[in-house]
C-alpha cells in the first residue's frame, strides 16, 4: 500500500514538477538540478516533509498521530545530514535517452512483501527518486523515502500547501522560513 502510495506520488511530481522543452537541436534540455529540494520519509508511525532552498535554507513538518508540528532547527539539520537507509539494489530496468534516464532497481537478497524497491527518474535537470522497503509481514516496518530535486519555487510552495496531513498553521510556517509566504 505505501508502496503504491509514493509510486503515485512520484509520478505526480514529475508531471508537475517537470517544466521540460527541447532546445535547438529538439532534445531536451539537461543539466544539473536547480531549485528546490522536496523530501517525504515515511513510515508506519510518522511523515517527514523536507525542504531545502536553494539558498540553502531547509525547514520541516513531523506528522505522527495526526498531528503536525514544525521541526527544530537543529532537528532538521541533523536529519537533512542522515541519509535514508539504502540497502544494495540492483537494477531490474532501465531507459536511457537524450534528456531522460529511468533506472528501477530492486534488492536482490529479498523475494515477495519482505523486499523494497527504487525508482530513479532524471529528465531535464530534475530528479526524484522513490525508495521503498517493505521490512516483512505486516506494514509497521515499512518505510519509503522520495527525494526530487530541481523543483522550481511554485512548486515548493505548492507541495508545502498541498500536504494535507500537515495543519495549516504549520504550512504557514514553512512557508514562512523558506520566505514563500
Amino acid at each position: 500500500m505505501m508502496r503504491t502510495f509514493f509510486a503515485a506520488l512520484a509520478v505526480c511530481f514529475a508531471a508537475a514538477c517537470t517544466d521540460v522543452a527541447p532546445n535547438s537541436d529538439g532534445e531536451l534540455a539537461g543539466g544539473p538540478a536547480e531549485g528546490y529540494t522536496l523530501e517525504v520519509r515515511a513510515d508506519a508511525g510518522e511523515q517527514i516533509y523536507l525542504v531545502t532552498s536553494p539558498e540553502g535554507r531547509t525547514v520541516a513538518a513531523r506528522v505522527a498521530d495526526g498531528v503536525s508540528t514544525l521541526m527544530e532547527t537543529s532537528a532538521v539539520r541533523a536529519l537533512a545530514a542522515t541519509p535514508t537507509d539504502e540497502t544494495s539494489m540492483e537494477e531490474v530496468v532501465s531507459l536511457r535517452m537524450p534528456g531522460v534516464d529511468l533506472s528501477v532497481s530492486g534488492d536482490p537478497n529479498q523475494k515477495g512483501e519482505e523486499g523494497g524497491g527504487r525508482v530513479s527518474i532524471n529528465v531535464g535537470g530534475h530528479s526524484i527518486e522513490v525508495n521503498a522497503s517493505e521490512g516483512g509481514p505486516g506494514q509497521t516496518d515499512d518505510n519509503a523515502h522520495v527525494l526530487i530535486r530541481g523543483v522550481p519555487e511554485s512548486e515548493a510552495r505548492a507541495f508545502i500547501v498541498k500536504a494535507d496531513q500537515v495543519s495549516p498553521a504549520v504550512q504557514a510556517e514553512m512557508l514562512a522560513a523558506l520566505g514563500l509566504d
